[in-house]
């Protein structure tokens, strides 16, 4: 069954900052993110569903975690960790039926200002081999492969690229 395509405009999309307050409200969203698409990420749904409460806080308080929501729907995720003079984007996510819509643009152009207000001067992040959409969302905002290729994870075999932005 497809994703029925929401109708609304580009300027009812809102982009907030998430608090560690909001803990309960990102582990839904992640949760939905990890069921809905496991070849997208590095963490599987059966270890998110495992976390307590306590680590879904520290997760918020270790990152800026942003949201999109319209009417009041939460359509979109994505987040940024300074690392090593960096910005590390993490948990990237769009609802099927917010793709297409511009939220992903909207959200990746969150990240990059976020990560220019920080002084951070360059952002990396990883995509699984095979998530063109993804790889094709990044290269239009500037991300270019940088050679890094390796595997998702220890235990996971799957491959991912590293894609770089200088600011």
């Amino acid at each position: 069954m497809g994703a029925i395509m929401i109708s609304m405009d580009i300027e009812s999309v809102r982009i907030h900052p998430l608090t560690p307050d909001d803990w309960a409200r990102f582990r839904d969203l992640r949760l939905l993110a990890l069921a809905e698409a496991p070849y997208a990420f590095a963490s599987t749904l059966s270890e998110a569903q495992a976390r307590t409460d306590q680590v879904w806080g520290q997760i918020l308080t270790a990152r800026t975690q942003f949201v999109a929501t319209v009417d009041g729907r939460e359509l979109g995720t994505i987040g940024g960790v300074p690392e090593l003079g960096a910005a590390h984007v993490v948990s990237m996510w769009v609802a099927p039926e917010g793709r297409g819509t511009g939220i992903a643009d909207l959200l990746v152009r969150t990240i990059i200002d976020w990560a220019a207000a920080q002084g951070l001067p360059t952002l990396r992040l990883e995509v699984s081999d095979g998530n063109g959409a993804a790889e094709r969302l990044y290269h239009r905002h500037g991300f270019r492969r940088t050679g890094a290729l390796g595997p998702i994870s220890a235990t996971d075999p799957r491959l991912e690229f590293e894609m770089r932005l200088a600011l």
